[in-house]
């Protein structure tokens, strides 16, 4: 469903593209198109990004993310809302928070056409939650601001069993809060931990990923389980241990069932020169263990793991991207029950939320640069009807 840090998303890359648009919806011929998306700010630096995505239907999706106007004071980013309707994206109000001048959006999870649930941040430091909500006619504000937290994922069961993950800061206390149907409750761990993703599978099965701060700087793998009673923390590998501030991230999971679960990773050091490698963790309903990720530039570019989805234990897909900035190009890869295999990609950019359309299709959302008219971060929608 989703994506990635606030951090992460923040870093723009400027590159040249020449996008292929499919004026009337997606094509479906088992490649990724792109299709149609907004931009509300485009002149010369300009920042428009999508990060996270969720789905009713091939005719009802919600994607969000940030999108800055270079130009003009105040700086900072702004939420950004977009509605796929079968045809193409459009963008839809979304409130700001008035207590600051920096907002920004990370996942977004949909339970019917009149409840859907978006989370992030306020303020660019210290980092405070901004929860919205959906009733069918309007987004508005349901949290803002009242804790400290740095909000990175959201899944939702039903309108009274609502996940939040994150940290009480970057880094902070690993942060975990429940929606019951009329109020939030908070579950804060000790130990310095940024949850990246959570999934619930039921209300006695829920996981949580992310990373484990060492010294603030190295990173170990983290994964929390809920049993419906409490949250326990389970062995994960990290797979770059070579120096003291290397950085194990998980950063989405995709769960086939209780006992075929997926999580993406990413593994680097830049100050050793190791750049951003991918890796899969799986669990077996026993024990996680470590699968390797295709890597199609090795040693010599980052390759990102950012958000997966699973069909079933023979057909499980990630996306992220690959390149050194600023020349990324999107990346896919493709599980058969077997290995992960690497599928061709369609343009240049970086994926960053990938869900079903719930019929068997892929729909994905992210940025990419855009130098034809303006030089800034565009956002980037693209589907595969299979």
């Amino acid at each position: 469903m989703h994506a990635r840090t606030a951090a992460a998303l923040a870093a723009a890359s400027l590159l040249t593209i020449a996008p292929s648009l499919a004026a009337d919806g997606p094509v479906c011929d088992g490649t990724w198109n792109t299709v149609p998306s907004e931009n509300p700010k485009h002149d010369y630096g300009d920042y428009d990004s999508l990060v996270a995505v969720d789905a009713l239907s091939p005719t009802d999706a919600w994607a969000v993310g940030i999108t800055s106007d270079f130009g003009h004071p105040p700086p900072g980013f702004k939420t950004l809302i977009e509605h796929w309707d079968g045809t193409r994206w459009s963008r839809v109000d979304c409130p700001n928070s008035r207590k600051t001048t920096w907002d920004q959006l990370a996942d977004v999870a949909v339970l019917a056409p009149d409840d859907a649930w978006a989370v992030g941040i306020e303020n660019s430091f210290p980092y405070r939650d901004l929860i919205l909500h959906w009733d069918g006619r309007a987004w508005t504000i349901q949290d803002d601001g009242t804790i400290a937290a740095y909000l990175t994922s959201v899944a939702a069961l039903s309108p009274t069993d609502v996940w939040v993950a994150g940290s009480t800061s970057y880094i902070g206390k690993g942060l975990l809060m429940h929606w019951d149907g009329v109020s939030w409750t908070q579950t804060l761990l000790g130990a310095p931990i940024v949850f990246r993703d959570v999934k619930a599978l039921a209300p006695d099965d829920v996981w949580a990923v992310g990373q484990l701060s060492v010294n603030y700087f190295g990173d170990l793998t983290v994964a929390y389980h809920y049993d419906g009673s409490t949250w326990t923390r389970t062995p994960t590998p990290s797979p770059l241990r070579h120096h003291d501030i290397d950085q194990n991230w998980l950063t989405s999971i995709a769960a086939v069932a209780p006992d075929d679960i997926w999580v993406t990773g990413i593994a680097r050091d830049h100050d050793y020169g190791i750049v951003d490698m991918p890796f899969f963790l799986h669990w077996d309903g026993t024990a996680w263990s470590t699968v390797d990720a295709p890597d199609p530039d090795g040693k010599a570019a980052d390759t990102d793991l950012w958000s997966s989805v699973a069909f079933g234990p023979n057909d499980v897909w990630a996306v992220g991207s690959t390149g050194n900035d600023p020349n990324y190009s999107t990346f896919t890869v493709h599980w058969d029950g077997v290995s992960w295999t690497q599928v061709p990609s369609s343009r240049d950019g970086r994926l960053l939320g990938l869900v079903s359309d719930t019929e068997g299709g892929l729909i994905a959302v992210g940025e990419s640069t855009e130098a034809a008219t303006y030089v800034g971060v565009a956002t980037l929608a693209q589907q595969l009807c299979r």
